[in-house]
């Protein structure tokens, strides 16, 4: 795979994330409840593109081999595969919102740790 490409993929994905994360925790800091419906709606749609990026493989991985770390690329797909499953997450916290349900904060609590936890694996991942 072009390193160009893999770095486009990685890098944008990276700064919506940091943007979603960042409505999110500006939402809980100026009570603003359209804020954090907009970092919702921007991992959705961060989920969307993930699939899409693992479904048309453009992330190639090369055949693995014994004793050898996984590479960037199977790493990749992993980070995609949370972004995906936060999206799933951002979704439930949508509907949530959309009802006026009382446990529509608890996706914020687990996007947020867990969307930190991707942004670093990314970081970590370009740096290979």
């Amino acid at each position: 795979m072009d390193r160009q490409l893999f770095l486009t993929l990685t890098t944008s994905s990276q700064w919506a994330l940091f943007l979603a994360l960042a409505a999110i925790i500006f939402s809980w800091i100026e009570k603003k409840r359209w804020m954090q419906l907009a970092g919702q709606a921007l991992f959705v749609v961060l989920a969307i593109f993930s699939f899409w990026v693992m479904k048309t493989d453009i992330i190639l991985v090369p055949e693995a081999t014994a004793g050898v770390p996984a590479p960037p690329e199977a790493q990749a797909l992993r980070f995609f595969l949370g972004l995906t499953i936060c999206g799933g997450i951002a979704l439930i916290g949508l509907v949530l919102n959309g009802i006026k349900s009382s446990f529509a904060k608890i996706p914020n609590l687990i996007l947020v740790p867990f969307g930190l936890m991707l942004f670093f694996m990314v970081y970590n991942l370009q740096r290979l």
